[in-house]
């Protein structure tokens, strides 16, 4: 099997783990980063490795508290090459977090759903806490 990939947060940039062993994806935190390509390319090498394994299956979460117009366009390339996979037989999951008063986030991973066929995507709603 595949190693952990693992990128840790930044200022500017979302923790990615992606694990074989427990097969899940998560991302989390902000994502803006500078070299959009750099930072995001190593990600989909990584999956396109670990599909690269017959049968494999993904639990992804995705929890994004911000991300730009760039950003936008690498996680939906990223879904869509999750959805490619499930095309061909592979058992993914997404669960999308928006906070409950963000609009825009709530109207992008609504866009995705209705775009995805065979992934297994739900959007989940967190109240916002200011404590």
């Amino acid at each position: 099997m595949t190693d952990v990939f693992i990128r840790e947060a930044t200022l500017r940039t979302p923790r990615i783990e992606l694990n074989p062993d427990t097969q899940t994806l998560l991302i989390e935190g902000e994502s803006y980063p500078e070299e959009i390509y750099r930072f995001y390319d190593p990600v989909f090498e990584s999956l396109d490795h670990y599909f690269s394994q017959p049968g494999c299956r993904l639990r992804c979460t995705i929890n994004l508290s911000y991300f730009n117009s760039s950003s936008a366009r690498q996680l939906l390339e990223m879904l869509n090459r999750l959805e490619a996979q499930a095309n061909k037989g592979h058992e993914i999951h997404v669960d999308w977090f928006c906070i409950s008063d963000d609009d825009i986030m709530q109207e992008f991973a609504e866009d995705i759903a209705e775009e995805v066929n065979r992934l297994q995507f739900h959007i989940r709603i967190n109240e916002r806490d200011d404590a």
